[in-house]
């Protein structure tokens, strides 16, 4: 083979090899979060009846993204026979596989209930399986999920571990 025509082939593989990188990571940052923060409110969910969140993309490889989330929420306003006011706080790990806005969601998490009653649930703990919708860029967020949880405690409503459904809807904004 001559001399120029190995040197034109080489070059001419390492020009397709550098387009085709430069192809694929313009593919990659479409899918990429650049909006990685996120506030929404739940209802239902692992935070009692409704949760006021923050969640945020700590990190994220082609269609895989990973994330924490902490919420907020109180007994307040739902729940009329209880004699006093508590907070509630659900933290979460979340992961999330999928392209462009449309995501399969799944998560592990903890629900404290800051509360002396005896008869409530103090220890939550919970998964996540369900969709979300979010645009890479930012915008609108919408999530929808079965979570149910599981308590350890024993009282006298639950004599032994307690495993109860739930499910949540959450709406909010990312940026």
């Amino acid at each position: 083979m001559h001399p120029t025509c190995a040197f034109a082939r080489a070059v001419f593989l390492c020009v397709s090899l550098l387009l085709t990188r430069f192809a694929s990571f313009a593919q990659n940052y479409r899918d990429s979060f650049t909006a990685k923060n996120a506030f929404y409110a739940e209802l239902g969910g692992n935070g009692d009846v409704y949760s006021l969140n923050y969640d945020r993309v700590v990190y994220q490889k082609v269609m895989f993204k990973a994330g924490f989330r902490v919420g907020v929420s109180s007994n307040l306003f739902f729940l009329e026979n209880e004699t006093g006011v508590y907070p509630v706080i659900p933290i979460e790990a979340l992961g999330m596989i999928g392209r462009y806005q449309k995501h399969f969601e799944f998560g592990l998490g903890y629900t404290r209930r800051f509360t002396n009653e005896p008869d409530l649930l103090q220890n939550m703990y919970f998964s996540r399986i369900g969709f979300r919708y979010q645009d890479p860029s930012g915008g609108l967020v919408v999530r929808v999920g079965f979570t149910p949880f599981l308590s350890t405690e024993i009282n006298q409503k639950t004599p032994g571990p307690a495993i109860i459904p739930r499910f949540g809807l959450s709406v909010g904004h990312s940026f």
